[in-house]
């Protein structure tokens, strides 16, 4: 009975960690998938992205008739499991022009800084992603 009852422990010990494992990879492709939509958001025009309020929490949202990516403010949940959200942030030049914490305000290029979190055994388990996006098309 001590064997089977170690056993059987053991065995839903190993389906749990497979199942977190599974969501981590999937919160992954959905950090590639949002900064991958973000760019799009670029490409179509930098006033999407450049008008966003700086610390502002946005959300990404799929219109499924124009085939295109917005942001919103209004949270939305992926497969009733993952929460992804994202903050831009303004970027600083240095007098080398390298971006820095302080220094002159680079209108052309903006932080983001996305994350996917999803619900795991009474907490929650998050996962960012940074990066920058410059106007290269103006």
């Amino acid at each position: 009975t001590v064997l089977i009852l170690g056993v059987a422990n053991a065995s839903a010990k190993g389906v749990s960690l497979a199942n977190r494992a599974l969501k981590e990879v999937q919160a992954e492709t959905l950090l590639s998938e949002g900064a991958e939509a973000i760019r799009s958001q670029r490409d179509n025009a930098w006033s999407n992205i450049s008008n966003l309020q700086v610390g502002t929490t946005y959300y990404l949202s799929f219109n499924t008739t124009t085939n295109t990516w917005s942001s919103t403010t209004t949270p939305n949940t992926i497969d009733n499991t993952f929460t992804r959200s994202f903050v831009v942030s303004n970027v600083n030049r240095n007098s080398n022009d390298d971006i820095a914490v302080s220094g002159t305000l680079d209108t052309g290029t903006k932080l983001f800084t996305e994350t996917v979190s999803f619900p795991y055994t009474g907490g929650t388990v998050s996962r960012n992603l940074s990066f920058y996006l410059s106007n290269i098309f103006e």
